[in-house]
C-alpha cells in the first residue's frame, strides 16, 4: 500500500504526481514562446475560425478546442500552449495511475513518470496545439480505463470506454489502428467472455453515436480523409525497411527508454498479484506490425507503449527492493534516465537561441537525422524546429510586395500559397500587416474556396511558379524567401501574375492538393 503520510492533504503518491506533472507543465510553457508557430498549429487555428462537424484530414475536436482557447487566452504563442502543456501534464497523471494499477509504488510510479518526460515523442507533441497532444491524453484515459475493467472486472466501464473512444476518434483516428490490436487481444485472453455480456455492445453502440455526426459529414461530402489516407500513405509516408523502422522507435522513444519498455513487455505477460495483463502485450505486439505493414509512423506506437512503461517501472521497483546496495542501482538507472533525457532536450525543445540550437543538433545529429517518416527532403535541423521557423520573415517579405503594387491593384489583389503553412502564417500574423487572408488548394483550404479576389491581380509564394504559369498572361517574380533554418519546402519565391485566362472559378478547379 502507499505511504499514508499527507502533506497538504496529498498522500505521498499524489504528490510526487503533482511534482511530475507541474515539471511536464513547466517544461513546455517555458519553452513554448521561442521560434515561432509551428506550421500545424496555423492550420489548426484557421481550422478554428471555421468550425464544421469535419475537415479534409483531421476530425473536428481540435479545432473547437483551439477556439475554446482563443476565447479564454487569445491566439499569443504562450497563450495557445497552455491546452497542449495541460494535455501532456494530465497524461502523465495516467500514466502513474495505471502504475499504481499494477501494484507499483512510489518509486515504479517515478520512474513510469520521468520514462514519460523524457520521450522525444512527448516532448515534441506537447510542445505545440495539435491533435496529438490531445489524442495522447484521449487514449491514456482509454488506456488507464482498460487496466481498471481488468483489475475490478467491473463490466460498466465498458460504458467509459465507448465514450473515450469516441472522443478519441473525433480527435485524431489513431484509435482505429490500435482496435485490431485491441480485438484481437480480447479474443486472445479470458477478456473474450465479456463478449458475452451486453456491456461492450453498449460500448459499440455509444461508439457509433458520438462519431455519428462525424460519419455523416463524411458521406455528405463524399469521403474526402479516406482519399486524403490513400494519397498520404501512397505519396507523402516514407516506406521503412525493418531495421530503420526499428531505429525509428528507439530515436522516437529515447534509447534510454526503450530497455525499459522492453521489460515491460516481458513483464505484462506475467502475473501482477493476481491479476493477468497479457492483453497488453498482445495488443502491443500487433499493433507494431500492424503499422509497419501500413508503414505509418512510429510515433503512432507510442501510446501502447504506456502499459509497458508501467510495467517495466513495477519491475524495477520489484527487482531493486532489498539490499543497501540495490539503491546505488536504483539511483544509477534514474541517473541515465535523467542523463538520456538532458541529451535529446535541445532536439525536441525550443531551449536554445538559434546559433546554439545550430551548434548542437550538428553535434547531435544522430538523435534525430535517422528518423524518415516521410519522402520530403529532410532539414539539417529537427523538423519540429525548421518548421516554427521563417514565417515572420514570410509574411513581412510577403507584405512588402504587396504594398510596392499600386493602390486599385492591392484593393483587388490575392494571395495564393503552396501549401497551409504559409497561408496559415499569413491568415494569422497578416493583419497586422494589412494582408488580405490567404488561399491555398492544400488540404481543408481547398473547400473554402478561392477567396474574394477575382484574381485579376495574384500574388503567388510559392517555390515552383511553372504549374501557375499557364493560368495567367503575365508573371513577374518579386522576391525571395530565404532562411537557413527553415524546411526547404519553405524557402518560396514571392510572384505577380496578371492578366488570368480564365475565372477563379475555373482556375480554382485544377489547384485542389489533396
Amino acid at each position: 500500500m502507499q505511504n499514508d503520510r499527507r502533506l497538504f492533504g496529498l498522500s505521498g503518491f499524489g504528490l510526487l504526481v503533482c511534482a511530475f506533472a507541474a515539471a511536464k507543465f513547466l517544461v513546455h510553457i517555458l519553452t513554448g514562446q521561442n521560434y515561432g508557430y509551428f506550421c500545424d498549429e496555423l492550420y489548426t487555428i484557421a481550422l478554428s475560425k471555421h468550425l464544421a462537424l469535419g475537415y479534409v484530414d483531421v476530425p473536428p475536436l481540435v479545432p473547437f478546442l483551439h477556439a475554446l482557447s482563443r476565447v479564454l487566452f487569445g491566439e499569443s504563442l504562450l497563450a495557445i500552449h497552455i491546452f497542449p502543456s495541460l494535455a501532456g501534464a494530465a497524461t502523465l497523471v495516467f500514466v502513474c495511475l495505471i502504475t499504481r494499477e499494477l501494484g507499483g509504488r512510489l518509486f515504479a510510479t517515478g520512474v513510469a513518470a520521468l520514462g514519460f518526460i523524457i520521450a522525444p515523442v512527448w516532448l515534441i507533441l506537447d510542445s505545440f496545439f495539435c491533435y496529438d497532444s490531445i489524442d495522447q491524453l484521449v487514449l491514456a484515459i482509454f488506456l488507464y480505463l482498460l487496466v481498471r475493467l481488468i483489475r475490478t472486472e467491473n463490466k460498466r466501464l465498458w460504458m467509459a470506454l465507448g465514450v473515450t473512444a469516441g472522443i478519441a476518434f473525433l480527435t485524431k483516428a489513431t484509435i482505429l489502428f490500435l482496435g485490431p490490436g485491441l480485438l484481437i487481444a480480447l479474443l486472445a485472453t479470458k477478456q473474450r467472455r465479456h463478449f458475452l455480456t451486453p456491456w461492450p455492445w453498449f460500448a459499440v453502440g455509444i461508439f457509433l453515436v458520438i462519431i455519428s455526426p462525424y460519419v455523416i459529414w463524411q458521406y455528405v461530402n463524399h469521403w474526402p480523409t479516406i482519399t486524403y489516407w490513400g494519397r498520404y500513405s501512397g505519396q507523402k509516408l516514407y516506406h521503412s525497411s525493418i531495421p530503420e523502422y526499428l531505429v525509428n522507435i528507439v530515436l522516437t522513444m529515447n534509447a534510454v527508454l526503450v530497455p525499459l519498455i522492453g521489460i515491460g513487455l516481458y513483464r505484462i505477460f506475467r502475473r501482477f498479484g493476481g491479476t493477468r495483463y497479457t492483453l497488453f502485450g498482445i495488443m502491443f505486439l500487433v499493433t507494431f506490425v500492424l503499422l509497419f505493414v501500413l508503414h505509418a509512423r512510429a510515433m503512432m506506437l507510442a501510446e501502447v507503449c504506456i502499459p509497458l512503461i508501467a510495467a517495466g517501472a513495477v519491475w524495477v521497483e520489484e527487482v531493486l527492493t532489498g539490499p543497501a546496495w540495490k539503491k546505488g542501482v536504483r539511483i544509477a538507472a534514474v541517473s541515465c534516465m535523467v542523463a538520456g533525457g538532458i541529451l535529446v532536450a535541445p532536439v525536441t525543445l525550443t531551449l536554445l537561441p538559434l546559433p546554439l540550437m545550430q551548434s548542437y543538433t550538428q553535434t547531435f545529429s544522430f538523435l534525430f537525422k535517422p528518423v524518415k517518416d516521410f519522402n520530403d527532403p529532410k532539414s539539417e535541423y529537427p523538423q519540429e524546429f525548421s518548421n516554427r521557423i521563417g514565417w515572420d520573415d514570410l509574411v513581412r517579405t510577403v507584405s512588402d510586395v504587396y504594398h510596392t503594387l499600386p493602390p486599385e491593384d492591392q484593393a483587388k489583389a490575392g494571395i495564393f500559397c503552396d501549401w497551409y503553412g504559409p497561408a496559415g502564417a499569413i491568415d494569422l500574423l497578416g493583419p497586422r500587416y494589412g494582408l488580405p487572408h490567404a488561399v491555398t488548394g492544400h488540404m481543408n483550404y481547398y473547400r473554402w474556396g478561392p477567396g474574394e479576389s477575382i484574381w485579376e491581380v495574384m500574388i503567388f509564394v510559392t517555390a515552383n511558379i511553372d504549374p501557375f504559369r499557364p493560368f495567367f498572361g503575365e508573371v513577374q517574380q518579386k522576391a525571395r524567401i530565404t532562411n537557413d533554418f527553415a524546411m526547404l519546402y519553405n524557402r518560396n519565391t514571392v510572384y505577380v501574375a496578371r492578366n488570368p485566362f480564365w475565372s477563379s472559378k475555373v482556375i480554382w478547379a485544377e489547384l485542389k492538393g489533396w
